[in-house]
């Protein structure tokens, strides 16, 4: 429950300074979580490399779809833990949808969609929990399959994934106390901050290690795939 001299210094905040007030609230988060990613997440380097491991085991059955999907979960969700602790937004009940490929423009490669859905709430120092949110967030990456012309060997290419605020959606499932609109924008602008952040450094990154480590001739039998159903229409 939202403690009653919560309420009361919330309503001298909007009543004076708290454009600044959050203003430094929302620039305090974001610099611990900068350092955080810049320094590297504590803790995480060994669990999310174990993972892996049973990631690229994984993929070399194509029985495991499912299973595949659940280690990428764990691997995304272990990465929000860690930043649950440096920014006070949480990000749970994590899953990924269908993941898709789709045909490039050029013929050369395929685009790799990974659609994922979480909850966020938002816990803040002074503020506590003040707004859970509904998160779809759709990593997109190109994936080609090069060979080089004197060793004749094939490799898969990845490019870096599109990690803008176009690829982050947020609706409000519910509110903690009857917000004032600058504190819930306040929320949701910080929450896309954080998550585009996060997004660049740890989970493009990572997920883009697991790609570049899929075998060749399942990756282009996926893009010949494409192409010749497209052939078909």
């Amino acid at each position: 429950m939202f403690q009653l001299w919560k309420l009361v210094l919330l309503c001298g905040l909007l009543a004076g300074t708290s454009a600044s007030f959050l203003d430094n609230l929302g620039k305090d988060v974001l610099r611990k979580l900068k350092s955080g990613l810049e320094e590297g997440l504590d803790n995480l380097d060994s669990t999310l490399e174990t993972i892996l491991g049973q990631l690229k085991a994984a993929e070399e059955d194509p029985e495991k779809t499912e299973e595949t999907k659940n280690l990428l979960e764990q691997l995304i969700s272990g990465i929000f833990e860690v930043v649950e602790g440096l920014t006070g937004v949480k990000i749970s009940n994590l899953h990924i949808l269908d993941i898709t490929f789709e045909e490039t423009s050029d013929g050369k490669g395929a685009i790799v969609k990974i659609p994922i859905t979480a909850e966020v709430n938002v816990n803040l120092p002074v503020l506590g929990e003040i707004v859970d949110l509904a998160l779809n967030l759709v990593l997109e990456y190109r994936v080609s399959v090069e060979t080089d012309e004197e060793t004749n060997v094939s490799t898969v290419v990845v490019e870096d994934c599109r990690s803008d605020q176009q690829s982050i959606s947020l609706s409000v499932l519910g509110r903690r106390i009857r917000l004032f609109n600058e504190i819930l924008d306040f929320a949701i602008n910080l929450v896309n901050e954080v998550l585009s952040l996060v997004t660049q450094y740890e989970v493009c990154p990572r997920v883009r290690s697991f790609l570049e480590s899929l075998d060749v001739d399942y990756v282009k039998s996926r893009i010949d795939e494409l192409y010749e159903n497209q052939q078909k229409k």
